[in-house]
């Protein structure tokens, strides 16, 4: 198995960072494989700053950062950029999806761009509220832009470096870029995966649901734009 970079967003989670970063670690660390997490925090005013640097002091594994504007995008960026490994897997910090996915996406990558966690083709529990948005999105993706996947969420996604990164100046800094990278992977033609992954979310969103979705037709007409 290669080597893979973990990257994970966070906004005001200092109930859960050092919890779910070392329940993380002891799986990671079962996988007898070379890995690194990288945590970035996009306009936290909690505690989550203070205590992902004090992860990153005690934990070889991890690197933490911190940027004051909100905007999952940005994080994602940075931490591509400063990725030792081309394989990147992206998760939550609620670890709310199952980790198996991460070793079956480390091996699918070797021959995909992209590995598609869906939680659609698996099994969730999730609030209607969560579940209504996503369902109407997904059906605008295959309508506008023609991609036939079922998950578009941060977690459970993986890419290789190597191609993203000539793409980064490209995507949007909040959610969407994950809809862009698809978007321009499967344009240029390149291997995307899509597998079921199981998922338990019980939490309330951190998103204000009806600005999410606004700004998420918003980039979507854009996408169909540019096609």
């Amino acid at each position: 198995m290669k080597p893979f970079t973990i990257i994970i967003p966070v906004y005001n989670e200092e109930q859960i960072i050092v919890q779910n970063t070392e329940k993380l670690i002891r799986f990671l660390d079962r996988l007898k494989t070379k890995y690194e997490i990288i945590i970035g925090s996009n306009g936290s005013t909690d505690r989550t700053v203070s205590l992902g640097e004090k992860l990153g002091r005690r934990f070889r594994q991890v690197r933490f950062f911190h940027i004051p504007q909100r905007g999952v995008g940005h994080v994602f960026k940075r931490a591509v950029q400063e990725a030792r490994h081309d394989h990147i897997i992206s998760v939550d910090m609620d670890l709310s999806t199952d980790l198996d996915f991460i070793p079956q996406a480390n091996r699918l990558l070797e021959k995909n761009t992209i590995v598609v966690g869906s939680k659609k083709m698996g099994q969730q529990k999730r609030s209607w509220l969560r579940l209504l948005p996503s369902s109407a999105f997904i059906f605008l993706c295959k309508t506008l832009v023609k991609l036939p996947y079922k998950d578009y969420s941060m977690a459970s996604k993986a890419y290789s470096r190597r191609f993203i990164k000539d793409y980064l100046g490209r995507v949007d800094e909040g959610t969407s870029y994950v809809i862009d990278l698809i978007f321009f992977a499967k344009k240029y033609q390149r291997s995307i995966a899509e597998i079921p992954v199981k998922c338990v979310d019980n939490r309330p969103s951190k998103f204000n649901i009806v600005n999410e979705i606004f700004y998420r037709f918003g980039n979507l007409v854009k996408l169909w734009i540019y096609e």
